[in-house]
């Protein structure tokens, strides 16, 4: 769903990278370790534990993320060399039930996702809107994470609804109930995806903290860290990525409500995408992407 620069030696790089930032569709995650201690209070400080509803009726957000996107190497040079702009658009919904221990079971849909890009000589660019709705059905434990679409996609490569699909994952926030500031837990998950026909694996951990707690507001950071790896091609031309990925989220949470109220994050990914011919000198392109992501409760 995105145009590319021309001249870009391998074209489905900037592809992979507008769309990864969230994830696929279905993820397994290992077991949670219990929260570590609590940080040490002020002295005369209450000690709050993290206790939300159970259930959260029909929340709705706006989600927006800006991705600044640079290649080098492999040959690129010229307008191709700078740094490109993708910013994507939607409207989230979410009904969610949750367990003491923090599971999530909910339903969904995303309307009105836009990307647009500043490709094609720095001219801004509509790309094609996904079709009419995306509903969505999503659980999420200490074991397992997934998003699916209704009904199932065929295909997710190359697919509007599978980046819609995964900003609308950023918006599902497992917390244990009973917890107290200063408390961690950490997931840690392997997912595939599958970006411009290159099936990629993505080892992500994530370390969520609970910052401060009152009557109306619970903050978590999470900092999260992710390895991405991935290959095709045939006997005469085969493609090769590999990177990392760092960034970090602080989430507001509705302590009346149990809904998100306010999310805001940053992450920086570094691939390096490896192209080999036969009979030719393999070529190496360095692909960085910055992204800001933002998502507020309407």
């Amino acid at each position: 769903m995105t145009r590319f620069a021309k001249s870009t030696v391998f074209p489905c790089i900037v592809f992979v990278l507008a769309s990864s930032c969230a994830g696929g569709a279905a993820v397994n995650s290992s077991p949670i370790p219990a929260p570590s201690s609590p940080a040490a209070l002020p002295a005369g400080a209450e000690a709050r534990r993290v206790s939300l509803p159970l259930r959260v009726m029909g929340a709705t957000w706006r989600v927006s993320s800006v991705a600044r996107v640079k290649v080098t190497g492999g040959g690129v040079s010229g307008a191709a060399a700078e740094e490109q702009r993708i910013e994507s658009r939607g409207l989230v919904s979410w009904t969610v039930e949750r367990t003491s221990a923090g599971a999530i079971r909910a339903s969904g849909q995303v309307d009105s996702f836009t990307v647009r890009t500043s490709f094609d000589a720095g001219k801004g660019a509509m790309l094609p809107t996904m079709p009419g709705l995306l509903l969505l059905d999503a659980t999420l434990d200490s074991a397992t994470v997934r998003v699916t679409t209704k009904p199932p996609l065929a295909n997710e490569c190359d697919r509007p609804e599978a980046g819609a699909s995964a900003m609308a994952r950023e918006l599902l926030v497992r917390i244990p109930n009973g917890i107290l500031v200063g408390e961690r837990w950490r997931d840690s998950s392997v997912t595939l995806i599958c970006r411009s026909g290159v099936p990629m694996t993505v080892h992500t951990t994530v370390t969520s903290t609970v910052e401060s707690v009152d009557e109306v507001v619970v903050v978590v950071r999470r900092e999260m860290v992710s390895r991405f790896e991935g290959k095709s091609g045939s006997p005469f031309r085969s493609l090769e990525l590999s990177g990392t990925s760092t960034g970090a989220q602080r989430v507001e949470i509705g302590a009346q409500r149990g809904a998100v109220e306010r999310l805001e994050g940053t992450s920086t990914l570094t691939l390096q995408a490896t192209e080999r011919l036969s009979g030719a000198v393999p070529r190496v392109q360095q692909v960085t992407q910055r992204v800001e992501i933002r998502a507020e409760r309407r």
